[in-house]
């Protein structure tokens, strides 16, 4: 393992290798909501880890250590676009929490209470696409050749990664094949989701899935800023080097987990912006092509939807991996290059 921690913590000082590593977490969590029909699959794998680690569950929420109670901060991860038709908020997720975060602070609540207009990564309730079917019968052997091969863990990581993974899995209790059919970019995100199960944080509970069902509730209106194919295809086309030290970095991760955990949700709450800085870009700072993709990329495009936001005539919210709100290559810093003024609240 040590090994491992090392070769996951290139480009760092040797001092700062774990701060390295507890870095690559937070991006896991604020940085990709995972589409619908990879969360269902996870859910269940992420349920049975609850039950096999119920004892561990039970001693981490007796823990006050992972959520320290603060004083009510006086800034947060809400941004306000000024200077358009009606108010239009920019809100950071972590997309993990626990049912007694809630309800979050006033201002937020209240930028919620306000917005018509609800936007997020994606639709959570949007229906998912057709999976593409088999080529037919008639359909000539060198065509069918042609079809892209399924994405596996064993295709897109090295042996020693999937070894590793495989190893984790048996010490865990669970089928050492249970991640075979899934992409490697989903396997880490799956890795990162059952360690954090095991102390008491859910999806369910993340803030967008929590404002997602309130505004299901209420009869807002909800805008997806991209689709879960979206998501997959950012996910899918990053090279075996990317894939591997995705799943590489989640393997050796976990193990800081609770600290990190706590670090993340106290500079969030606080809206402790040269913190969530440091801790949410500073997990990419080695692996460009993961952050071109999963980042700049995906901000890009959903620039031009944010602006027809802006544009429109009743209030709206946004709400995002906080990961994509801070930092040179945010939507915050997008806006602002284009003459906006975003201000933090």
């Amino acid at each position: 393992m040590r090994a491992h921690v090392e070769r996951a913590a290139r480009g760092c000082q040797r001092s700062e290798v774990r701060a390295c590593r507890g870095r690559r977490i937070v991006a896991y969590l604020t940085r990709m909501r995972v589409a619908p029909v990879i969360g269902a699959i996870l859910g269940a794998i992420v349920l049975t880890a609850v039950g096999a680690r119920a004892e561990v569950v039970l001693s981490a929420l007796e823990d006050r250590s992972v959520i320290e109670d603060r004083a009510p901060p006086t800034r947060h991860t809400l941004w306000k676009i000024e200077d358009t038709k009606k108010p239009v908020y920019l809100l950071g997720s972590i997309h993990v929490l626990r049912r007694q975060n809630y309800p979050l602070e006033r201002p937020i609540e209240d930028a919620f209470d306000d917005a018509k207009v609800v936007a997020f990564e994606i639709d959570l309730g949007a229906p998912l696409p057709a999976p593409a079917q088999p080529p037919p019968d008639a359909v000539s052997k060198s065509a069918a050749a042609r079809q892209p091969k399924a994405s596996s863990l064993r295709t897109q990581v090295s042996p020693t990664t999937y070894r590793s993974v495989v190893r984790y899995l048996e010490n865990a209790g669970y089928p050492s094949t249970v991640f075979d059919q899934l992409p490697a970019p989903i396997v880490a995100t799956a890795l990162v989701q059952m360690e954090v199960s095991t102390l008491g944080f859910e999806p369910q509970w993340g803030v967008d899935n929590y404002f997602y069902r309130r505004a299901k509730k209420y009869g807002k209106t909800i805008v997806g800023l991209e689709t879960a194919a979206d998501q997959v295809e950012a996910l899918g086309g990053l090279s075996e080097t990317a894939n591997d030290a995705l799943v590489q970095a989640a393997l050796d991760d976990v193990a800081g987990l609770r600290p990190m955990l706590r670090d993340l949700i106290r500079a969030w709450k606080g809206g402790e912006l040269g913190r969530l800085i440091g801790l949410v870009n500073g997990s990419f700072a080695d692996r460009p092509e993961v952050y071109q993709r999963v980042l700049v990329e995906r901000n890009e495009r959903w620039i031009p939807k944010i602006e027809a936001l802006m544009a429109g005539d009743v209030p709206a919210l946004v709400i995002v991996g906080t990961g994509h709100l801070v930092g040179r290559d945010s939507v915050v810093a997008m806006l602002e290059a284009k003459g906006y003024v975003v201000t933090q609240q």
